[in-house]
């Protein structure tokens, strides 16, 4: 009997931790996106890039997108930076590399530990993906100002 407790002690404890740190996630219901025309890319494969960003964003604890966006000429000049920085990258192909661009909010109780200054905004945040060879799927490399 006594081990029951323990371990129900145990549940609840693990329970109540994971409900205090997984704090309200981001949010990219009211964000706007915008695709300008590519040469680069179809529309299709910049929407793929777009959807692994909102998903990432997720993770970005009490903020909120208000917009991402795709800037061709922008991108290409991240990228081309990223490339010259990172000469270790093999085989890399500038045709395999995409930059977004996202604006958000973070959130007046939001937690110092995330890095974000509660209240702040953010502007033109980078996100440079890169397109898995094999699955073609996009992966975020790296993100920031």
């Amino acid at each position: 009997m006594e081990k029951k407790v323990w371990i129900g002690l145990l549940l609840i404890l693990i329970i109540v931790y994971s409900m205090s740190i997984s704090g309200k996630k981001g949010s990219i219901e009211n964000a706007v996106m915008t695709v300008e025309k590519s040469e680069k890319f179809k529309t299709t494969e910049i929407e793929t890039a777009i959807a692994r960003v909102e998903k990432e964003f997720k993770g970005f604890t009490n903020c909120e997108m208000t917009k991402l966006y795709y800037d061709e000429e922008k991108s290409n000049i991240e990228i081309n930076h990223y490339l010259i920085e990172n000469k270790n990258v093999k085989n890399a192909d500038k045709k395999d590399f995409i930059v977004l661009y996202s604006d958000f909010d973070v959130g007046e109780e939001n937690d110092q530990n995330s890095g974000f200054m509660p209240g702040s905004h953010h502007k033109d945040w980078m996100w440079l993906l890169k397109r898995d060879e094999f699955w073609k799927s996009w992966e975020v490399v790296s993100f920031g100002v």
